[in-house]
Formats: C-alpha cells, structure tokens, sequence
C-alpha cells in the first residue's frame, strides 16, 4: 500500500483486506490463482457441507409423516444447510465475478474520487464505518452464536438430568445416523458441533461479502452523485453566460459526464451479475420462508418441552433476520441507484451543449430503472417483499392455529 494514499482510501482497502483474511481462512480467498493446499481445503470444506445437507435430507425422508414436530424440527436445519451449500459453491465458481468486484473497489474506482472534496470523503468514511460495523458484527456474532447451539443442547441436557432427573439425549441438530447414535454419543456430538461450526462460519462470511459490496457499490453511487451535482461548476456557468473559453467548457463537462456514465454502466453489469449469483438463494428463501418461519413460530407456541420451544423460537428468529437483511440490502441498493435522478436535476444542466443535454437524458430515462436484487426475476427484494413474507407467515400461522 502507498504511503501517498488518501487516508479515505487506505480505509477502504484495509476493510477489504480485512474480508480477503477471513475468506482465506475458509478457503476461498484469494479469488484467482489459489494455491493446492487452497483448493484441497475449499473441497473437503464442500464435502463437509454437502455431508452435512445429505445427513439432514436423510433424516427428513426417514422421519415418520404422522410426526409434524419432528419434520419441522429438520427442515429448517436442511434448508439453512442447503443455502450454505449453494453458497459457497456460487462464491468459488463465480470467483471472476467477486474478484472484479473486489480489485474495482480496492483500486478500480478511485479515479473519479477527487482528493480536495470534503464531501466525497465524508461520503467514503460514512460507508465504510457501515461496512466494517457490519462485518464486526458479524463476525463476533458468529462465535456467540456458534458456541451458543453447540453447547445449548448438552448443557440443557445436565441440567434436566440434574434437576429432573430426566436422561434425554440432546444434539445440535438431531441427524440420521446408521449406527446407534446414543452408544456413540460423544463422537456424534463432536462432528455434530463441528458441523454446526462450519455452517455458520460459511453462511455469515457470504452474508459478510455480499454486503460489503452492495455498501461499497451505494457508496460509489452516492459519488458518482456528487459528480454530477458538479459537473458544471459556478465558474464554468459564469464563463458560458460571458462567452468565454466555451467550447473548451463544453468539451471537459462531455467528457466528465462521459466518464460518469461509463462508471454507472460498470456498477449496473456488476449489480447484475450478483443477481444472477444470488438469485436462486433468494429464491429460494422467497419460497420457503413465508411457510418455514409460519412452521417454527407455530411449532415454538404448542409443543410443551421448553428445549424445542426454545429451540424453534430462536430458529424462527434466525429466518426472520436472514429474510429481513436480503430484503434490506435490495431496498438500499435500489434507493442509491433511484438517487442518481436527483442528482442529476441538482446540477446546472441547463448549461450543458445540446448534445450533453441528449445523453443527460439518456441518463436520466436509465436512472428510472434502478438496481435490483431478485428471486432469479421473479420478486424483487425491498421492503415490500419483507411485508408480504411476513403477513403470509401470520396468515399460516393464524390458520394452524384454529385448525389446532
């Protein structure tokens, strides 16, 4: 890193090298070039996670039907292992894609940032407090939350051995084995817990990426802003009322916003590309969460062991959480990208030569359709979709209830 970088900037890299660390630690970073020892580590990582999804789905074909509180007790551990599946494979195998990313932020994008505005800077540490404010979180969430379920299971189980005199075999997340599990009790609760680990160091590292992108996309949209808000300065609209030096004018402010559009297309094409990467994730969440989240809320309100009311409380919590921040980075996304438009009215276009004003409102006609996140284009993921999710969940809910 250079000596003579903008603060601002060092920052910024510094965050993304911060993420490349932890990826490293679960074999997916570097993007491009990985090392033998890299790739063995990201396949027996792949096979942990797929073992784990064929164990659950396992498990779920062999339960009995008339046991409603034991399918959904493991349909929602199968679906947060799928998702961490789908995951980890869509991070490697469109590596190109996260890697671009990753290099247009850590240097690609600084050419349109310029050193004397305050404003632009105050921008860059705005966002990228909410970037590492978000990868703190959860990244220190993760270690709670991971030896929380590890540990939850065993210590509720003393606990009613103690108290209760109750001997119930607990477990993290209750598998299909071919072997009496209860005889191998220990080994089964270590690969268990291991598992559990696995899953979600995996699910909240995508979550980590994929925010600190969709944060450092809305923070170069917010300058591109500034740019164009700026595009025609006070001293350029006194000069072009004078008559002075205008064709000059006129040819540096066509350049400029030349160079503005150029940038905006890039973020649209990298947008889109996470779209196509996430779309069968969100999906899929789209799908199953409305019934999963319905399931667990309902199961957490009937059934009389305060483990599994336990339990099924903070699952449902969990989907919640996971539907709410795919919903949440979309609505935010779209919002920066719907911003542009005025911007652009912000700025003294009026000025601008006749063929300028044509591409401002090319532009602008572009700017009506903002970035989304989608369900492979069939939901767009806002606020509204988050509404609807929920309000389907009470109707379920609302219906087992009276069928109950």
């Amino acid at each position: 890193m250079s000596a003579k970088e903008p603060p601002v900037r060092q920052e910024v890299i510094f965050e993304l090298d911060f993420i490349s660390s932890l990826g490293r630690k679960i074999c997916l970073y570097p993007f491009i070039g990985k090392s033998k020892p890299m790739i063995m580590g990201y396949f027996v990582f792949y096979i942990l996670a797929a073992t784990t999804a064929l164990q659950l789905f396992l498990t779920l074909v062999l339960a009995s039907a008339s046991d409603l509180l034991e399918i959904i007790n493991i349909a929602p551990n199968l679906g947060v292992c799928i998702m961490t599946v789908i995951k980890y494979t869509k991070l490697e195998t469109h590596k190109d894609v996260y890697n671009e990313i990753f290099f247009h932020f850590r240097d690609g994008m600084w050419d349109i940032v310029s050193p004397n505005s305050k404003i632009q800077k105050s921008i860059i540490t705005k966002y990228r407090k909410i970037a590492m404010i978000i990868n703190r979180f959860l990244l220190y969430y993760s270690i709670p939350l991971t030896v929380v379920v590890d540990s939850f299971p065993y210590i509720f189980m003393k606990y009613e051995e103690k108290f209760h005199d109750l001997r119930e075999y607990l477990y993290p997340f209750e598998g299909w084995y071919p072997f009496n599990k209860i005889e191998y009790y220990g080994i089964v609760y270590v690969w268990e817990s291991c598992m559990t680990a696995v899953v979600v160091i995996v699910y909240l590292f995508a979550n980590m990426i994929h925010a600190s992108y969709i944060v450092f996309t809305c923070m170069e949209l917010r300058i591109l802003g500034c740019c164009l808000e700026d595009l025609i300065s006070p001293s350029d609209v006194e000069n072009i009322k004078k008559g002075f030096n205008v064709n000059a004018i006129q040819f540096g402010i066509e350049k400029k916003f030349k160079i503005i559009i150029a940038r905006y297309e890039y973020l649209a094409k990298k947008c889109a590309a996470l779209d196509s990467v996430l779309g069968g994730a969100m999906l899929l969440n789209y799908s199953l969460g409305a019934i999963f989240i319905c399931l667990t809320a309902f199961t957490c309100t009937v059934v009389d062991n305060s483990y599994k009311r336990v339990r099924y409380f903070f699952m449902c919590m969990s989907l919640l959480v996971e539907i709410f921040n795919q919903c949440l980075i979309g609505q935010i996304l779209s919002d920066h990208s719907e911003n542009l438009t005025n911007s652009i009215y912000s700025s003294n276009w009026i000025y601008a030569s006749p063929e300028t004003k044509k591409i401002i409102l090319m532009l602008i006609l572009r700017t009506q359709k903002p970035f989304e996140f989608t369900g492979n284009g069939y939901v767009t993921m806002n606020m509204n979709t988050f509404s609807r999710i929920c309000s389907n969940s009470y109707q379920f809910f609302n219906l087992l209830r009276t069928m109950f």
